[in-house]
């Protein structure tokens, strides 16, 4: 069979290329531009994997190395899949770029160079072509071969947008059709949750057409972030973390407050003029197999209760108590006995309102380091319970490691989400130790610092991009906080479990003793899984379908998030503003192709139009 249908060729012409805005705003940037030798270098890679392609034998042993990893986001599979070494991709691959038959590949402008390590030194781009049913980018980070041969360690497919499928929001000011509330009412997708991740999702699907309708539990769009403690921004530059078609505004300042995050999503509806119920409740939902149909009962504060129907269902309240997750709070022994207050992070919400002189916060996350300094700050004898080792960086090392986005001479953020997520997460294992070694010395002087104070950290291989990305915890990005421990205003706890409470505070293992009026514990959340977080919003037998837990697949892909479940017709959307924006692309794309009938019978493959 034939599978290519046509050679490489060079986009010249920006004006006749799919991303053209792209192309310009990236043809004069220094930063992303690259010698003649790295275009050559690469534009020779793409006319191997053609022939490769094109092989009647199928293979990619001229394109790609023994070692190689392919991460395909529905290019050419209807789910997230990663598979590694040649030939495992060659056997999987197969099958469906026979049925995929791409084409038109083009090289687009912006390669460049990369180096991990000392040693170790890449190309990287991207490709953009044609499948029988989509137009799709390929990133291909390229090493050099034990014979001088540049080949691929790594490739990702990504589908970017559905044959014949026109997007329904320009550059000014995109609307909706207006909303008709009645108390009976049909939607293709209803989704549950109004803040990042519902809120992408919906214009997502409302920008290929399909009519959605969004359920807030709140009163307002964007409360689950004015609830939360008032000093909380942003770990991540805003350059980061835009929502589709309608980025933060420049007066948010570099790092966003809560309340401008806030805000932000409720313009973010406005402006869209997304569909959404606020102050509703699920009451009751069913799935009929037999139609294929999801019928959900929804009351409403003060007002009529309405009945939707809609052939998708997504959750997308997070993994906080909107989702049905419950504030974690060790068992210790004692607490009647303690005369002091005792409180979970999730109920914190200022100094201003806390009048105690002797804090205690238990935990070394995010919030147990912004709570610390908030009550220093006011004033407060504060002391950081540190039970286990947090990786440390500064803002400074979060700016280097975000440099796709920061800075002037910067590609459009589609191009940098894709330059982003080069590299599977499965490959990421020595890479990350490679890229925070490169960094270390931005932050040595902080950490040993920290070390001197007490202040547990993790050893080398431990570090903060496997904490972030793979674990996602046990890490902490310095807003402040570690000068005051360096500076002896907070005192770190650490090296000792909590024995028992007393009633003047806490007793250690060791027999030391923590004066408290006030104990703060940040110790996080229980019941955070997918399975039980659809058991929460939808029932126990709609939760015994769902096939993953949350956390990672054996690929490394995030296990029943942005993907199916296991439960036809059910999604659930969940992570920071980045997932939000770009893995909400993906989820509507996998709805748009189920309404288009692309999928086989059993929805493992495509089938062509």
């Amino acid at each position: 069979m034939k599978r290519i249908k046509e050679s490489v060729s060079r986009d010249d012409d920006p004006h006749n290329h799919p991303f053209k805005s792209i192309i310009q705003d990236m043809s004069d940037v220094e930063t992303f531009s690259a010698p003649l030798s790295a275009e050559a270098i690469s534009s020779a890679w793409l006319t191997a994997l053609i022939s490769d392609l094109s092989s009647p034998s199928f293979t990619l042993k001229h394109s790609f190395t023994d070692d190689s990893y392919w991460r395909d986001l529905l290019a050419f599979t209807p789910d997230f899949r990663t598979v590694h070494t040649l030939s495992k991709i060659e056997q999987f691959f197969s099958a469906p770029i026979a049925v995929a038959r791409p084409g038109r590949f083009r090289l687009l402008p912006g390669i460049r160079h990369r180096r991990i390590g000392s040693t170790k030194a890449f190309i990287q781009g991207i490709i953009q072509f044609h499948t029988v049913i989509a137009q799709c980018t390929g990133v291909f980070t390229l090493t050099q071969s034990e014979d001088s041969s540049w080949k691929a360690w790594s490739f990702v497919t990504m589908m970017d947008q559905l044959s014949g499928v026109v997007d329904r929001f320009g550059a000014h000011a995109p609307l909706c059709r207006p909303a008709e509330w009645n108390t009976t009412m049909e939607y293709t997708a209803v989704v549950v949750g109004a803040g990042q991740c519902g809120l992408s999702v919906a214009a997502r699907l409302e920008n290929l057409g399909i009519s959605t309708l969004v359920l807030e539990r709140c009163g307002a769009i964007g409360n689950s972030w004015r609830s939360r403690y008032e000093s909380l921004e942003t770990n991540t530059p805003r350059a980061y973390n835009h929502l589709p078609f309608f980025p933060f505004p420049e007066g948010c300042g570099k790092y966003i407050p809560c309340r401008d995050v806030a805000d932000y999503l409720e313009n973010y509806q406005k402006t869209l003029g997304l569909h959404v119920l606020t102050s509703a409740r699920i009451s009751a939902v069913s799935y009929n197999a037999s139609s294929r149909t999801w019928t959900l009962s929804i009351s409403l504060l003060g007002q009529a209760s309405v009945t939707v129907t809609a052939r998708h269902l997504i959750g997308a309240t997070g993994v906080g108590t909107m989702g049905g997750a419950l504030p974690y709070m060790p068992s210790i022994p004692g607490k009647n006995s303690f005369i002091g207050s005792i409180i979970h992070s999730s109920e914190y919400r200022s100094s201003s309102c806390v009048s105690t002189q002797k804090v205690v916060v238990v935990g070394a996350g995010c919030s147990a380091h912004d709570i610390a300094q908030d009550m220093a700050n006011h004033g407060s004898r504060t002391v950081l319970v540190q039970r286990s080792p947090t990786a440390v960086v500064s803002r400074q090392t979060i700016d280097r490691l975000l440099t796709g986005y920061i800075g002037q001479d910067v590609p459009p953020t589609e191009i940098a989400d894709r330059f982003y997520v080069a590299l599977p997460l499965s490959t990421l294992k020595n890479s990350q130790y490679n890229t925070m070694e490169i960094h270390a010395h931005v932050d040595q002087d902080l950490r040993e610092d920290l070390s001197r104070h007490g202040y547990l950290l993790p050893g080398p291989k431990d570090n903060f991009l496997h904490r972030l990305s793979v674990r996602r915890g046990g890490f902490y990005i310095d807003r402040g906080c570690a000068k005051l421990i360096t500076s002896g205003k907070i005192t770190v706890k650490s090296g000792h479990e909590i024995s028992h409470f007393s009633p003047s505070g806490l007793v250690f293992d060791d027999g030391s003793r923590v004066a408290a009026d006030l104990v703060i514990f940040a110790t996080g959340y229980s019941k955070t899984t997918i399975k039980e977080v659809a058991e929460n919003l939808f029932g126990p037998q709609v939760a015994d379908a769902v096939h993953d837990i949350g956390g990672w697949d054996s690929d490394c892909e995030p296990a029943g998030v942005w993907r199916p479940t296991g439960h036809d017709g059910l999604w659930f959307a969940e992570g920071d503003l980045f997932a939000a924006r770009f893995y909400s692309q993906f989820l509507a794309l996998q709805i748009m192709a189920r309404k288009m009938g692309l999928l086989s019978s059993d929805q493992r493959t495509y089938i062509p139009c």
